[in-house]
């Protein structure tokens, strides 16, 4: 196996080669959620101008051309977003036709082999559309989105003739335990702090959050609270599952938040708090007036005082919950 890391144009710029989809691949399903989160990426990388990583794509050489292990989705996605931006730059003038014929002389690499089933085929239509509207938009900067194209980086992992392709899409994509939101979230407000931060804001902060939800699986406990903090404070959340929504938070620390670190695993913590209590008895309870809120809008409760649960509610709780809410607020 050959390893390296290039640019993401060239390595989609084969030439006369052409790519191939293995019958093991699983079929095209990017749809919208993928194509937004693909747009903004080129964005930020072109707005700050720096590298994008764009993941690992597993290929072998082939007489046929280019057989892709692993990385269909993205190579299919950004040829076809290449498409859409040469058409739209098709009558231009000046640096913009250069741009033009390079996106053109990319995005017109054939793929071999992605199979022509109707789903697929509206995917790809839907997606056409998706990136034609956005370039209709009277703000979209060809060269500036063109410029966050060629910051966009890849591993590309070449495999020899020797290499069983399939034990090693299967050991990639199917083996041990894959990096889930809770995973993603708390890697990406840790690694850029020094060793003693980390450990510190690990111990004071995530370390309780994820103690909220006793034994959690899979993080499913903790990644339904995620994604509810992120429903709540995204502008325009995305995620369609409780695992994706690891991008509407990136976007939202990205975009929309200027605050400290620690004012906002501190939110978290609190809202966790609510969370979990929640998750755990199926009722507001004891955090019900929890001011949790600290970056940015205010909860339904931000203001009221604590109130002790009546009577009537402690009953309730121990006949269908099993739960001595004498504590209960």
């Amino acid at each position: 196996m050959h390893v390296g890391e290039m640019g993401l144009l060239e390595f989609l710029d084969v030439g006369d080669a052409s790519f191939s989809i293995p019958l093991f691949q699983r079929p095209y399903t990017w749809g919208e959620w993928q194509c937004t989160v693909l747009w903004q990426d080129v964005m930020k990388a072109a707005q700050l101008g720096s590298p994008h990583f764009f993941g690992v794509i597993f290929y072998r050489m082939d007489e046929d051309g280019i057989s892709l292990i692993d990385g269909q989705q993205r190579t299919v996605t950004s040829l076809l977003l290449l498409s859409v931006l040469a058409e739209h730059l098709r009558e231009a003038a000046g640096s913009k036709a250069e741009i033009a014929a390079a996106a053109a002389r990319i995005s017109a690499v054939s793929v071999q082999g992605v199979r022509s089933r109707t789903s697929e085929e509206d995917r790809k239509v839907l997606n056409r559309a998706f990136f034609e509207e956005r370039m209709r938009d009277e703000r979209f900067d060809a060269e500036a989105f063109w410029e966050g194209l060629q910051r966009f980086q890849i591993v590309a992992a070449s495999l020899d003739t020797a290499d069983d392709e399939q034990a090693i899409f299967e050991s990639f994509n199917g083996k041990g335990v894959p990096l889930v939101a809770a995973d993603m979230v708390r890697n990406y407000l840790l690694l850029a702090e020094s060793p003693e931060e980390q450990a510190r804001l690990y111990q004071v902060y995530w370390e309780p959050i994820q103690g909220l939800f006793g034994d959690d699986p899979g993080s499913l406990r903790l990644n339904n609270a995620l994604r509810a903090w992120t429903v709540i404070r995204c502008k325009a959340p995305k995620a369609q599952s409780d695992a994706l929504c690891f991008d509407d938070f990136k976007q939202f620390v990205q975009n929309e938040y200027d605050g400290t670190k620690e004012d906002l695993m501190d939110e978290m913590l609190s809202f966790c708090k609510v969370w979990a209590e929640n998750y755990r008895y199926h009722a507001v309870k004891s955090f019900r007036s929890t001011d949790w809120a600290k970056v940015g809008r205010k909860t339904l409760v931000s203001g009221r005082p604590v109130k002790h649960a009546s009577k009537e509610s402690r009953a309730f709780y121990a006949k269908h919950y099993g739960v001595d809410s004498k504590e209960a607020r």
